[in-house]
């Protein structure tokens, strides 16, 4: 093996606490500009100089002018000093999750429907989908893509507000950050793009830019509460939902017999990040689908099977969008693709437009995740086929092993086949009498929730073909449609807009 061969994973574990510690402080310093933090910074600078200036000039140096020096470096110090004992144990806290804060939240309206998948461990993860907005993503029709510089500025200015920042947002960034230090996590900043305004079918999509680190504190925070490990005290939480009433995914209103119930705010009605969930399943031409399983590094999904390419949505995905009559669709099939590249092109033996060039993507459905905040979901398709020398491009699929680890196959040679193993994977929807939800169970293995809604879509789509399209009574286990094939005709979106 050369120094350099499989770079990506040799100098991964370096650049992980590197990048932790850069972004966090560069992110932080945008956030915590007060008067104080001003005077420290200027007081500091000046020592600084006059030390630098003070080494030059030893012996023609003025008193006043070492009394100076002396002076400035001492208050910069004390400040800090005063500031770090202040504060000082309050650097030490862990996270735990409210009890019941996402308990019983109702769709946004009646044409989306809630699922509860099971994770596991009686855990469940409470989804929403709407089945007009796949139809729509799945159609022809062409979706623009607009920015929206508006949400973009109240985004900013909900989290740097000094006392939403101070209390609130700065320790649930401080924990995570030093929990990922601690433990090896990748946290580190990524300049992102989120959806500003909720979908809807025939019109444009609006987005805003944004980064992780504001999803990390919008989306994923509310729920949760910081705590001092010496006493166990709260330290950042939800204070007051009156005060802190746009931070919050759902709002409470009057049901049935005086009740209050809980429904889940459309997108534009609280201030979220809101940075998409990209998720494609992979089909190669061998006839399976190739499942990783998420390391323990990872933020989310750690020890779940996971789609091949799986993650969230980049500014760069969408930045040469805007105009483009069917942007969104860029965008998203862009992103899917660079995860299917990211994390199943461990070796890079393979370029990024080498490897795009073999693949056909499709968007299969969307939906919103609860417990993220609501977080948009986008699932999709895709195909690997071989390059232009006949090769197949399967060769190169090894598991990024920084983000994922070796996984299972789904049998995918035809599409009978296909339904049969996604079926045994998803299990049978129950409707619960009780309440028009349906629950999704998993067997033996547990499989992450952006890859279960992509199993879902997936399954549908297959049935869709196979009642409307297929001219053939059913063979079952002889039949003769390759989904590698069929799930394609026409071409993919990719290679329609490319037309």
């Amino acid at each position: 093996m050369s120094l350099l061969e499989n770079k990506t994973q040799r100098f991964h574990s370096l650049r992980v606490p590197l990048a932790n510690r850069v972004d966090y402080c560069l992110y932080t310093i945008r956030g915590n500009m007060s008067w104080i933090g001003v005077i420290w910074f200027i007081l500091f600078v000046s020592s600084a100089v006059s030390l630098v200036l003070d080494l030059l000039s030893l012996i023609d140096g003025s008193v006043w002018y070492r009394v100076g020096y002396v002076t400035t470096f001492l208050l910069s110090c004390l400040l800090k000093l005063v500031g770090t004992a202040k504060n000082y144990e309050d650097r030490f806290t862990h996270q735990e999750p409210i009890a019941d804060f996402y308990k019983d939240v109702a769709p946004p309206d009646k044409d989306w429907e809630a699922l509860d998948l099971d994770m596991g461990g009686g855990k469940t993860e409470r989804v929403f989908r709407c089945k007009d907005i796949d139809r729509w993503l799945q159609g022809p029709e062409r979706i623009g893509l607009e920015r929206n510089t508006d949400a973009e500025a109240v985004l900013r200015n909900f989290i740097r507000e000094h006392e939403a920042w101070h209390e609130v947002f700065a320790p649930f960034l401080r924990d995570m950050h030093r929990r990922a230090v601690y433990t090896g996590k990748q946290f580190y900043n990524e300049t992102k793009y989120g959806i500003s305004q909720e979908l809807k079918p025939g019109q444009p999509v609006q987005v805003h830019k944004t980064c992780y680190f504001d999803s990390y504190l919008t989306n994923i925070s509310p729920g949760h509460r910081v705590l001092r490990n010496r006493d166990n005290a709260v330290l950042a939480q939800i204070p007051d939902v009156n005060r802190w009433r746009e931070w919050l995914p759902y709002e409470e209103e009057e049901g049935e017999n005086g009740r209050c119930r809980r429904r889940l705010k459309p997108l534009g009605k609280y201030t979220m990040a809101n940075e998409p969930g990209v998720t494609t399943l992979c089909i190669l031409e061998g006839g399976y689908i190739i499942l990783w399983t998420q390391n323990r590094l990872a933020l989310c999904s750690t020890g779940q099977l996971v789609a091949s390419g799986s993650g969230s949505a980049n500014w760069e995905d969408c930045k040469d969008c805007f105009g483009d009559p069917d942007g969104l669709r860029t965008a998203v099939i862009s992103g899917m693709n660079r995860e299917l590249w990211e994390e199943s092109v461990g070796k890079r033996g393979v370029s990024y437009r080498e490897f795009c060039a073999c693949l056909d993507t499709r968007i299969t459905g969307y939906f919103r995740w609860l417990t993220k905040g609501g977080k948009s979901e986008f699932v999709g398709v895709s195909r690997l086929g071989g390059n232009k020398k006949g090769k197949p491009m399967a060769e190169n699929l090894v598991p990024e092993e920084s983000e994922v680890l070796n996984g299972e196959k789904i049998p995918a040679g035809n599409m009978w086949k296909l339904q049969e193993a996604l079926a045994h994977r998803l299990d049978k929807i129950r409707i619960r009498a009780e309440a028009p939800q349906a629950q999704f169970s998993t067997r033996e293995n547990t499989y992450s929730v952006s890859c279960t809604m992509a199993m879902l879509a997936l399954q549908e789509v297959c049935r869709g073909y196979c009642t409307e399209k297929c001219k053939q009574s059913c063979k079952k286990e002889s039949c003769d449609r390759r989904p590698f094939q069929v799930l394609f005709e026409g071409g993919s979106s990719a290679e329609k807009q490319e037309k």
